[in-house]
């Protein structure tokens, strides 16, 4: 059965309102008067009754309301709920800036941006970089007064250049300023990848020169080999030509290996894949730098975990990764001995093997700790630029992690972390540590 519409029990509450307090007061006048006791009385009774009666109807439109009104604030919870659910999902910050430039709203990934642990509620201004207040004041004044001298979506290059910020205002349909939508975008990784690929690029470029380039400067230094050692032969007694005779050949062999890595690097990578110890490798790489160096294979302090996964690799790229990061570490100096480590990070049959170079010389500057990465950057008085871009493209072929750090108390930190996704023991690959 339809229920009344609220106009019509309204109305109806207020005429059965009306006629019992006529009955009320036509009651009281027949008691006063004693003309009539018994139907006074009667009228006060009926007038009361017919009170509570639109007392009721008053009361059940209140609860309807009520329960109305609580049914709507369910739903807007819900609703704050999903919107807040969608906007955690994004990667990007997005943070929601009201009229009085207050955060209002903020997703998870704004929240470890910005610095908004305790979520919304600050000024916009506590959670910005001093340097770009100027800029953002100059933002919110052009969504607020509607300017339209201002850009539609202004972009606020954080400090380090690691983040961008777009900004959007949000107006109501009558168009009242209701505050303004950042979404804050960490681009280290885009601009990463595009370093990558000019890098690729200008490998590509090297690749197609360097056959050439070896083959015009190899024979004329082959010659001047051939020279120097010819004159130490026909002139042994002279001290001049047995110096300069050794400086030339030092020279050519540098030289000729400049031109052997640039082959290397300028070829294109066939990686072939097999289960691999990796304590083998490391202990392998540790003798190899060392020996080249004219030491003793114990030069270098080994610190191997026991009970490793063997791991799929290209043991010959793997190795000449780690004697490239074995040879800076030796370059590098300091009083220490360079050290590689090797464990094992994580759980449950996942995780990560690292291998870990170390050493106490004098560090990479900070800002160059990327860029060393690169061809031809290096920070030797003699390098060619080429040793870190081989172990980064090894570590590319096996889906690897390659970083440098510094290390703490001084030196340098280079970490390889490979991938393991089911850590189980293979006959054949026992690992052994040291």
């Amino acid at each position: 059965m339809a229920r009344p519409p609220p106009d019509v029990l309204r109305s109806a509450a207020l005429l059965i309102l009306l006629a019992a307090c006529s009955a009320i007061l036509w009651g009281l006048w027949l008691l006063h008067s004693h003309d009539s006791i018994v139907s006074g009385a009667l009228l006060i009774a009926i007038g009361f009754a017919a009170s509570a009666a639109a007392l009721l109807i008053v009361l059940g439109r209140l609860s309807e309301a009520l329960e109305k009104a609580r049914a709507a604030e369910v739903e807007r919870g819900a609703a704050c709920t999903r919107l807040q659910a969608i906007i955690d999902s994004m990667a990007d910050g997005v943070i929601f800036v009201d009229a009085q430039d207050r955060v209002a709203l903020v997703n998870r990934a704004g929240r470890g941006l910005r610095n908004l642990k305790e979520g919304p509620g600050r000024p916009v201004k506590e959670c910005h970089p001093t340097a770009t207040h100027g800029m953002l004041d100059r933002v919110l004044s052009w969504f607020r007064e509607g300017n339209d001298t201002g850009p539609a979506h202004s972009i606020i290059k954080e400090k380090e250049g690691r983040f961008e910020t777009t900004y959007a205002p949000v107006r109501a349909p009558g168009g009242a300023y209701l505050g303004v939508v950042m979404v804050i975008r960490d681009i280290a990784e885009r601009r990463s990848l595009e370093r990558r690929l000019l890098d690729a690029e200008r490998l590509a470029a090297v690749g197609q020169m360097s056959a050439q380039v070896a083959h015009e400067l190899r024979n004329p230094l082959n010659v001047i080999d051939g020279a120097a050692q010819y004159l130490r032969r026909v002139l042994p007694g002279s001290a001049e030509v047995e110096e300069y005779g050794a400086l030339i050949a030092d020279e050519v062999q540098r030289v000729n290996r400049f031109v052997g890595d640039l082959l290397h690097v300028a070829r294109p990578a066939n990686p072939s894949f097999a289960p691999s110890a990796v304590n083998r490798l490391a202990a392998e790489a540790a003798r190899r730098a060392a020996l080249a160096r004219g030491l003793e294979a114990e030069a270098v302090r080994l610190e191997l975990a026991k009970g490793l996964p063997p791991l799929d690799l290209d043991a010959p790229m793997v190795l000449e990764a780690l004697v490239n990061l074995l040879a800076n570490a030796f370059e590098a100096g300091g009083a220490q001995a360079p050290e590689l480590e090797s464990r094992f990070e994580g759980s449950g049959g996942e995780g990560e093997v690292v291998l870990e170079v170390r050493d106490r010389g004098g560090g990479i500057a900070p800002e160059q700790l990327e860029e060393v990465t690169r061809p031809f950057v290096t920070t030797k008085a003699r390098g060619t630029g080429l040793g870190l871009v081989v172990v980064t493209r090894a570590a590319e072929q096996h889906r690897a992690r390659f970083a440098l750090a510094p290390r703490p108390g001084g030196g340098t930190v280079a970490t390889l972390r490979f991938p393991v996704r089911t850590v189980r023991p293979e006959a054949g690959t026992a690992e052994v540590a040291g």
